[in-house]
């Protein structure tokens, strides 16, 4: 099953919601979105992943490629209780 379209992730959008709640994103701290949604699906399917598999993101941003990486098998629900 193929994941709903994000269509709010978009640099405009992004830069409109982080004024509205007060964030001011820095480029030269290295704060950069990836917001080109072909590249997160090329960059999940490049991964290959399985249920088996565990990912960790460093730096997950908005959340849009940690969305796709989950549907895609690698996450997983952790609670062992």
């Amino acid at each position: 099953m193929s994941a709903p379209p994000r269509v709010n992730q978009t640099a405009s959008f992004l830069m409109r919601r982080f004024r509205e709640v007060g964030i001011e994103p820095k480029n030269r701290h290295g704060q950069n979105f990836l917001v080109d949604l072909n590249l997160q699906r090329l960059i999940v399917d490049a991964a290959h992943l399985e249920p088996q598999d565990v990912v960790l993101e460093v730096g997950t941003g908005t959340g849009g490629l940690t969305a796709l990486i989950a549907e895609a098998g690698g996450g997983r629900d952790l609670d062992r209780s």
